[in-house]
């Protein structure tokens, strides 16, 4: 996959809801990344929590610009 990154031209509409509606990424140690995250200052939509019957770990924030993003740990095993 590429993601390529731009300067917005005109304003920006959030992607929850749209046809695309979040992205995501699967992080190592997602606990302590969260909560690095939390103290630069980041505010979670739904925090840090584990998902046992899975063996999954997962949490999702908004960016600045209104980009949904889902955090997991252990997708890769599924």
């Amino acid at each position: 996959m590429n993601l390529t990154f731009s300067q917005a031209t005109g304003p920006v509409a959030p992607t929850k809801g749209r046809a695309l509606d979040h992205i995501g990424f699967e992080v190592k140690d997602l606990e302590a990344f969260c909560k690095k995250l939390e103290a630069a200052g980041v505010k979670f939509d739904m925090p840090y929590r584990k998902i046992p019957a899975l063996g999954l770990s997962i949490a999702f924030l908004t960016d600045p610009w209104g980009t949904y993003i889902e955090l997991t740990e252990g997708l890769n095993r599924l």
